[in-house]
């Protein structure tokens, strides 16, 4: 842990990073000096008297005792303390629910913590600080007018959707002044966690730091991760995240997948990758490494999944999972929710289709498919819903503009969940043990409600196919008692771990700023070539010797056949007409 102290004479407002002392010395002076203070007050105040009473002597041999324990603790406090930086660019405040929480456990654990984002920590731990980006969040959400049906135009166009908010995110990162001050003064940090899902911007500065770092993914791995982690794609059997294909596509879905991955990895690669690069020569200068080099070198990428359901492709060693992170112990649930949740006598549907999309902009047939299907239901339904109130509600649907999700999914009377598939709600379920009925419209949605289908506590209704007769059989589905119990099943595997997802990243980030690195897990495939991966040279040069070889016993049986079977004596003919004419005497 550093401590530094910089006066600033001028009239200017102190820039945080002025406080940071860029050397290592100060760190390494704390446990000296702690040192120092202790020895010489127990040298001059606490050393046995031969003259006092051997009560005196006694109390001072016990504080010698309490002096050597509180220096013992602090030496491995400060040993154990470390400068993290966070740089999280984007304005998703899902992705915030995601992050705060371990930034603020790293704080409680005495870390010197400084997170760059668009939001504020509220009650901060003493070793928090924060670098805004900006002083007010505005985040435009989504619209039900924007579901595009079909995958082939759909995955492209959303790509170039994240790519362009991480081309905005990047440069409001970019012209903050204390990002600039950073990037000349260059303060010393431990490790560097950087957020990593649609733009490697944020990579790209803690590189120029010279700083271990971990990418930061909020979302499950996406098909521009594969390269970079030297994972290889096969569309048979590795799922991308924005196809509702799941582990075991039939041929044709293989065949869009195999098209779609090399469509959406160029689309990353122009849009993403080549402008942020052009705009990071601004700041970086002109010897900035490629950004997939720079992603591919992070120590560490932690993914907001886990294995024991998103699990079933080969990953290398540093990509580590944190699914369930943002997860808390549940709260009470407010007094008017809990009584209308405690009074259903046939349980409780919680339905929300999300936070990035405006309900209101629901299409009114949509919405009448739905509010006519909680009318045939015997059960009470929660609607999250923020648009005007709903004329002509049955009596057992309570709307409201907020509910408290997973507090909500944690009672023991909710017996399903009409869901988006975001990855949060797909945790929150997987955690509380819910079946869902999933309605994905963007992005991810589609690989998480494929992901709850391949793990059996999932049905998929499509949102073209939103009507009365689809949900109600999709809801008698997952009230069957064998689907409620094989969610529990999996709600207990998913908790089954070592340590908790918050423990685990903790441990990682430690681990990462102990060793300076971990080279010793990054996967050697992710610096090779594609035709190495493919293993086309090495086919080549098989395929040439076995020509070579072949043609080699094809020339010797050859020759043998010449030497074993000689051919007869050819007896030479001639011509008709010389026949005729030839002449024979006789003596």
């Amino acid at each position: 842990m550093e401590i530094g102290v910089t006066f600033n004479d001028s009239a200017q407002s102190p820039n945080i990073f002025d406080s940071y002392d860029t050397t290592a010395a100060s760190a390494e002076r704390l446990p000296h000096t702690i040192y120092l203070l202790l020895g010489r007050y127990a040298s001059f105040h606490l050393r046995p008297s031969t003259h006092g009473t051997a009560r005196q002597n006694e109390r001072t041999s016990k504080m010698n005792k309490y002096i050597f324990v509180v220096f013992f603790a602090v030496q491995i406090i400060a040993a154990q303390s470390y400068k993290i930086l966070g740089v999280f660019p984007s304005l998703d405040r899902n992705n915030y629910v995601t992050y705060r929480g371990l930034f603020r456990e790293l704080a409680n654990r005495n870390h010197d913590v400084t997170l760059i984002s668009h939001f504020q920590l509220p009650d901060a731990p003493a070793t928090y600080r924060d670098i805004l980006l900006s002083d007010k969040q505005v985040y435009k959400g989504l619209s039900f007018e924007s579901v595009i049906v079909n995958e082939v135009s759909r995955v492209p166009f959303e790509t170039l959707v994240y790519t362009k908010a991480g081309n905005d995110d990047c440069k409001t990162l970019m012209n903050n002044n204390q990002v600039l001050h950073m990037i000349r003064t260059r303060p010393r940090f431990d490790v560097i966690i950087v957020e990593s899902y649609n733009s490697d911007c944020g990579l790209a500065l803690a590189a120029n730091l010279s700083v271990p770092y971990i990418a930061f993914n909020p979302q499950p791995l996406h098909p521009w991760h594969y390269n970079r982690l030297g994972i290889n794609f096969n569309s048979a059997y590795v799922q991308q995240s924005l196809l509702p294909y799941g582990k075991k596509p039939w041929f044709f879905d293989r065949v869009k997948s195999f098209v779609l991955y090399h469509i959406t990895n160029w689309v990353y690669y122009i849009g993403s990758q080549v402008t942020d690069h052009v705009y990071l020569y601004k700041y970086l200068g002109d010897n900035v490494p490629t950004l997939e080099s720079i992603a591919s070198n992070a120590s560490l990428v932690f993914v907001n999944t886990h294995k024991s359901v998103f699990g079933g492709l080969v990953r290398p060693d540093n990509v580590v999972d944190i699914g369930g992170i943002h997860i808390r112990p549940p709260k009470v649930i407010p007094t008017e929710i809990e009584r209308f949740i405690n009074e259903a006598e046939h349980g409780v549907i919680y339905v929300n289709l999300g936070s990035s999309v405006k309900d209101s902009t629901l299409p009114m047939e949509k919405l009448n498919e739905l509010v006519s299907t909680f009318r045939k239901l015997p059960l009470r339904v929660l609607f999250k819903w923020d648009g005007a109130n709903l004329e002509n509600l049955p009596r057992n649907v309570m709307t409201m503009r907020w509910f408290p999700q997973y507090d909500i999914l944690k009672h023991e009377n909710v017996k399903a969940f009409i869901s988006h598939a975001g990855i949060l709600s797909t945790i929150e379920a997987l955690d509380a043990g819910v079946p869902v009925i999933a309605i994905p419209l963007f992005g991810d949605q589609f690989g998480n409600a494929a992901t709850l289908v391949d793990a059996g506590v999932a049905t998929i209704v499509n949102y073209e196919n939103l009507r009365k007769d689809l949900l109600l059989d999709a809801i008698n589905d997952v009230l069957d008692p064998r689907w409620q119990q094989r969610a529990k099943l999996v709600s207990r595997m998913w908790h089954d771990r070592p340590m908790t997802p918050l423990e685990s990243a903790i441990y990682w980030i430690e681990y990462v700023a102990r060793y300076n690195g971990t080279p010793n897990l990054v996967a050697a495939s992710a610096d090779v070539p594609w035709y190495q991966q493919l293993q086309l040279d090495v086919l080549a040069f098989v395929g040439l010797v076995i020509y070579i070889l072949l043609y080699v016993v094809y020339k010797i049986i050859s020759s043998c056949c010449c030497c074993c079977c000689p051919s007869e004596p050819s007896v030479e003919t001639m011509p008709p007409g010389e026949r005729r004419t030839k002449r024979v005497k006789f003596e």
